[in-house]
């Protein structure tokens, strides 16, 4: 079981190629994808393995960098293959990873995670 008191966010750990690094990922249950992380990354990062469209909550269209890596939540011990995307300048963890995780958003208060 992981315990966030820093509500709504969870730190998590990313590996993509020769990159690791730990990031405050906000739990964001409107976003239908895995794990977006912050466009500044992209140098860093080198070639995307794919670019695709992405529809922005806006309703804009734009083409996007995907990247596969993994995700590990810090706690859990548990390491996620996923596929993300680079765009604006937060790290967000979408329904791709949290469904299959028991999620509690406890009163705004703590975000309580089990397997």
């Amino acid at each position: 079981m992981l315990v966030s008191q820093d509500y709504p966010y969870v730190q998590v750990r990313v590996t993509v190629r020769n990159f690791r690094s730990f990031f405050r990922a906000l739990l964001d249950t409107g976003f239908d994808g895995h794990l977006v992380l912050p466009e500044a990354l992209g140098s860093q990062l080198g070639n995307p393995d794919q670019l695709i469209k992405t529809y922005l909550a806006d309703g804009t269209e734009r083409e996007t960098p995907i990247y596969l890596g993994d995700v590990e939540m810090a706690g859990l011990g548990i390491v996620y293959p996923v596929p993300f995307i680079l765009l604006g300048d937060e790290c967000l963890m979408g329904q791709g990873i949290i469904r299959r995780l028991k999620v509690t958003f406890d009163h705004g208060n703590q975000i309580v995670i089990e397997l």
